[in-house]
């Protein structure tokens, strides 16, 4: 089946032309910072986390958002699903692997992750974290290449898939938890920290979602592929719900920020312009599917659909800098840290495309 990943139309060859190109960048921008050390790029012992570390956190989150497809269709056998549970599948595994790259370059040296895995220890959240991403990754694969092999073949998907499933459902709620976790030790806010986990959670469903129904938009689009009516309106469903919580939560950080410490109220700080652009980006969006004409537009939902996934990323970018360790700190992204985020972020993208080339043959021939 991946052998379908070597055919396409011009479009789609300058779509993988882009991603290797990307790749490339990022891949020399790493040797760079292998060379050089994490001076290359913006952060400091004030602020050890950057744009790596945000990207990090979105996909996490948007890995464990699969679980509001696989968990209706797997337990409660909600058909509509069926179009789509394949895809929500090899999302959860590409999001975890970017998240987990994403994490290997943020600790600068790639030798510190065998220290991470030799010394492990349930004491340490890094060790969660990579023991989660990389289990999330293989469940996700294992389990959606066995269910496209069943439906290529045309017969009941293997027995043994169902306790996989199973085991997924705490595994993704347990990966935000455990990235709430890793920030909020780090913070002296304890209000801000033990909301976090709250927050990350919420956000996963909002942002995943809203990630989700943009590559389905994208692929009736490019690839003529519908997923169905009611399984667009689910996913809007879905979105509403997750993201009116999610931008709550962001709108009771700006009112803080405004009714509290006056020093917030400058606008040029980074968080503080995060934090406001996230929320009304996020409200602006999310407006999109309110209105019924738009809601039944393709066009409108795409856009909708792209701006909450901006909002949350951004909305990650404002909690990040709020725990920062000597309070809240200037912070300008370098080009090599954007090269190396758009490097493994278009490794994760090609990886998608080819197992979506996998799903799409497969649909097609049933």
């Amino acid at each position: 089946m991946i052998e379908n990943a070597l055919k396409g139309n011009r479009s789609y060859w300058i779509w993988i032309t882009l991603l290797l190109l990307l790749i490339v960048s990022g891949i020399s921008a790493y040797s760079g910072q292998l060379r050089l050390g994490l001076s290359v790029t913006g952060q400091s012992n004030a602020l050890p986390w950057g744009l790596l570390t945000m990207q990090f956190t979105f996909m996490a989150s948007a890995a464990a958002s699969t679980l509001l497809v696989v968990l209706p269709f797997s337990l409660h056998d909600y058909k509509p699903f069926n179009n789509i549970v394949l895809i929500a599948q090899f999302l959860g595994a590409s999001a975890s692997a970017i998240a987990f790259l994403s994490l290997v370059l943020d600790m600068g040296k790639p030798q510190l992750i065998l220290d991470l895995l030799r010394y492990a220890t349930p004491y340490s959240l890094y060790s969660w974290a990579y023991f989660l991403l990389t289990g999330y990754l293989l469940i996700n694969l294992i389990t959606g290449w066995a269910s496209l092999g069943a439906e290529r073949k045309g017969v009941p998907a293997p027995a043994w898939i169902k306790p996989l499933i199973y085991l997924s459902i705490p595994w993704a709620i347990t990966l935000p938890v455990v990235t709430g976790l890793i920030y909020a030790s780090f913070s002296a806010n304890y209000l801000i920290a033990s909301l976090l986990a709250l927050r990350l959670l919420a956000s996963a469903f909002a942002g995943g979602t809203a990630l989700l129904l943009l590559i389905i938009l994208i692929m009736k689009r490019a690839a003529g592929f519908d997923a169905g009516r009611d399984v667009t309106e689910k996913l809007v469903m879905l979105l509403i719900y997750a993201a009116t919580f999610t931008f709550m939560l962001v709108g009771v950080e700006c009112f803080a920020s405004l009714s509290g410490n006056g020093s917030l109220l400058q606008y040029k700080n980074l968080m503080v312009s995060l934090t406001w652009s996230s929320l009304l980006l996020g409200i602006a969006s999310l407006t999109v599917f309110f209105v019924p004409a738009w809601k039944s537009s393709l066009r409108h939902l795409t856009i909708g659909s792209a701006g909450v996934v901006f909002s949350i990323f951004a909305e990650k970018g404002a909690a990040l800098l709020s725990l920062s360790k000597g309070g809240i700190v200037a912070y300008t992204p370098t080009m090599t840290e954007l090269s190396m985020v758009l490097g493994v972020l278009a490794l994760g993208t090609l990886f998608l495309t080819i197992l979506l080339k996998a799903v799409l043959a497969v649909k097609r021939a049933g």
